[in-house]
């Protein structure tokens, strides 16, 4: 398994935009077959500090699935909508292997 990992600080005063255009991007990312993203935000620490993740079961297909999203105009829109609610550089992305610790 594979989980891609989203953090972000959205825009002071944007919180509740911010979750709206994440719901819209959610929408998009089901209807071309992507999980949705679960999000979270820091009880303390960084004001609006966002945490969001999505589970997939190969690096191929978090992979093939993102390419082929983001050609389309709809995904990118959303994307792009949910994305200027973030503070500029802020975002930080990642994939992450899971390990068997058992």
């Amino acid at each position: 398994m594979f989980r891609h990992q989203f953090r972000a600080v959205v825009k002071v005063g944007e919180l509740e935009e911010f979750l709206e255009a994440a719901s819209a991007f959610n929408a998009e990312a089901a209807a071309l077959g992507l999980p949705r993203f679960r999000a979270w935000v820091s009880a303390f620490g960084e004001l609006n500090e966002i945490w969001a993740e999505a589970d997939f079961t190969s690096l191929d297909e978090h992979w093939s699935s993102f390419r082929s999203a983001h050609q389309q105009e709809g995904f990118r829109a959303a994307f792009e909508a949910m994305c200027s609610h973030l503070v500029p550089g802020s975002a930080r992305d990642q994939v992450l292997e899971a390990l068997d610790v058992s």
